[in-house]
């Protein structure tokens, strides 16, 4: 609430994010249902290593 009383959040991209996530979050969680436990953790460990290189170069 702070944010929003202070003017530092952006409405428009905010709006956009709400419905993208309210569309999003039961394909996912349907997808999610469906597909392997094994896949999904590999996934995630994936996207964890890249945003880990991500990191580690944007500091370097």
């Amino acid at each position: 609430m702070g944010k929003i009383t202070t003017g530092q959040v952006e409405y428009m991209p905010a709006l956009i994010m709400v419905i993208a996530s309210l569309i999003a979050s039961p394909l996912g969680a349907m997808l999610g249902e469906k597909i392997n436990t094994h896949v999904l953790q590999i996934v995630l460990a994936l996207l964890i290593v890249a945003t880990a290189i991500k990191i580690w170069l944007d500091i370097l």
